[in-house]
């Protein structure tokens, strides 16, 4: 502390702390996450409604940048909003500096701010951190848009609430079909991503359509919507693979034998079915990790494991837990982690190491285990297939492992495919969007302009048409870009408690040992309010 105060040097340690629970906060989700509001996203034309005296006002822009400002003025003739702030590019990098390489929003840590002015026709949505007093605005309150059930089911475990990115349905023989959710783990701009999924369904006759519904609390901006088409034999399957290839595969096998600690689960992952294979987590430590083994007949060639799968909700707990514990702090350091320093996320990464995906081992000729990947893909709502492509082994059996954290992943199906060769898919974009009865131009306009946002509330649904009829010699994915606002909870406020955010920052491994036996408390009963804590709209009238 050499030539510093106490009081600086405290007020160091206090930011550097925040920033920690920020990157925590956003490397530790695996999926989406919603409840009650404690921020509110406006409209741009009812941002003149707003309360300037709130700490935070976040402008999201058409090209992705964002502005975080602590001082605004709203000049509705001119249709601009003007304040002071800092002004981040699409990757969260501040494109105008001040004092520091790494200016902050918050004018006790910079008293020097840039100021701004920003026009109504580059901005998306204007988002603050609370909703004040400002009747009329057309918001997304929570609080008046939750239903009996949903309140219901909500406050019986309010960790288990029903929390969503995207969600994909099409329509088959048996009718309306869950197939996908999109970008699962991409709570804000700077980590949007990619999400690849497979449509394992039979069309109906004529142009294949898919419907999208917001069904949490929470605010969906979605970039992109395309459809992968992939031509393939008849009678074959074509995967994704973790490597980004898709492979063509002509024979599918069940395991000969598929043991947990020794008990046969071979009814259970033998097909893809309505029936999960799970455990439950480790009552002493979260990130105990546990292994099947299985054993299948090989293929000659070129091989590879297809695993059909979803997680449990031991992070949707872990991660709603960190933001009950951070209190009404959230909104703040969710401002704060647009302008953190990268070092943060290596340094608090760790947590979500500890946890980990689906880790596939093979047995070589030498009897020992070979490491040949990871699953990492996240999401406890929609089951998807991934191919990981196997090392050739010249041998009649193969013997693989499965190794991941206990408790953590529902898998549905594991089988060996014989791969025929890599498959170029054919991208293919909507050419109609339906809200309601109605054809909708706007919307399909932003899914096909990669430089705008189609931005979704609860209870939105759009039927998607693609302009490609439905054949038995084609394989389909569905490809969803984009990034989400998550809305705290107001139970939650009650958890407040920096002592817990600071031990699970610097010690995760001993948080996840403490954190076990409050988790096993709620883990069997999770699933089934998770599922019955869905958003129901309350039907409104449709505007052509």
């Amino acid at each position: 502390m050499k030539n510093q105060s106490v009081k600086e040097y405290f007020s160091v340690r206090v930011r550097e702390i925040n920033f920690l629970l920020l990157i925590f906060l956003i490397s530790f989700l695996p999926q989406c996450t919603t409840q009650k509001v404690s921020r509110e996203l406006v409209e741009v034309e009812n941002a003149k409604q707003l309360n300037p005296k709130r700490e935070y006002l976040k402008i999201h822009l058409n090209n992705g940048e964002l502005y975080v400002l602590n001082d605004w003025k709203i000049e509705e003739t001119r249709r601009f909003i003007e304040g002071t702030g800092t002004h981040l590019d699409a990757n969260r990098r501040p494109m105008v500096k001040s004092q520091g390489d790494y200016p902050s929003a918050n004018p006790k840590t910079n008293p020097d701010l840039q100021k701004f002015r920003i026009p109504y026709d580059d901005i998306i949505v204007v988002e603050t951190n609370d909703k004040g007093k400002n009747p009329g605005v057309a918001t997304m309150v929570v609080t008046s848009l939750l239903t009996v059930p949903l309140a219901i089911a909500c406050s019986i475990n309010p960790k288990s609430c029903f929390g969503s990115c995207p969600t994909f349905y099409v329509k088959d023989q048996d009718g309306e079909k869950l197939v996908a959710e999109g970008f699962s783990s991409s709570i804000s701009r700077s980590l949007e991503e990619i999400d690849v999924d497979m449509l394992n369904v039979t069309f109906s006759s004529g142009p294949v359509e898919i419907t999208m519904k917001n069904e949490a609390l929470e605010t969906h901006m979605v970039k992109s919507i395309s459809l992968l088409v992939c031509d393939k034999n008849p009678e074959n399957t074509v995967f994704a693979a973790t490597d980004g290839k898709f492979y063509e595969v002509d024979q599918i096998t069940s395991p000969r034998t598929a043991t947990y600690q020794g008990t046969s689960i071979l009814d259970k992952i033998s097909y893809r079915d309505e029936v999960e294979w799970f455990s439950l987590a480790d009552s002493s430590n979260l990130a105990t990790k546990e292994e099947v083994f299985f054993e299948f007949e090989n293929f000659p060639g070129s091989n590879g494991l297809v695993i059909d799968k979803r997680q449990s909700l031991m992070t949707t707990y872990l991660f709603y837990q960190m933001l009950a514990f951070s209190g009404s702090s959230t909104s703040y350091l969710i401002g704060e982690m647009e302008t953190s320093k990268p070092k943060y996320q290596k340094r608090i990464s760790k947590m979500y190491e500890l946890l980990g995906g689906i880790e596939v081992a093979i047995r070589d000729k030498e009897g020992e285990w070979k490491v040949v990947d990871q699953l990492t893909e996240s999401g406890p709502i929609a089951s998807d297939m991934h191919l990981i492509k196997l090392p050739v082994l010249n041998s009649e059996k193969l013997n693989l492992r499965l190794r991941f954290t206990k408790g953590l992943w529902r898998i549905n199906m594991v089988n060996l495919a014989q791969i025929t060769g890599e498959v170029i898919p054919k991208r293919v974009f909507p050419d109609k969007v339906l809200t309601g009865d109605f054809s909708d131009t706007v919307t399909l306009n932003k899914l096909n302009d990669k430089t705008k946002y189609l931005v979704t509330y609860p209870g939105d649904e759009y039927r998607i048409i693609f302009p490609q009829e439905s054949l038995a010699g084609r394989e389909y994915f569905l490809e969803s870009e984009g990034y989400y606002i998550e809305w705290m909870r107001e139970e939650w406020l009650k958890e407040e408690n920096w002592s817990r955010v600071k031990k699970a920052m610097l010690f995760p491994s001993s948080y996840l040992k403490k954190t076990a036996p409050f988790y096993k408390l709620n883990e069997t009963e999770m699933e089934s309010i998770f599922w019955s804590s869905k958003y129901a709209k309350v039907e409104k009238p449709i505007k052509p």
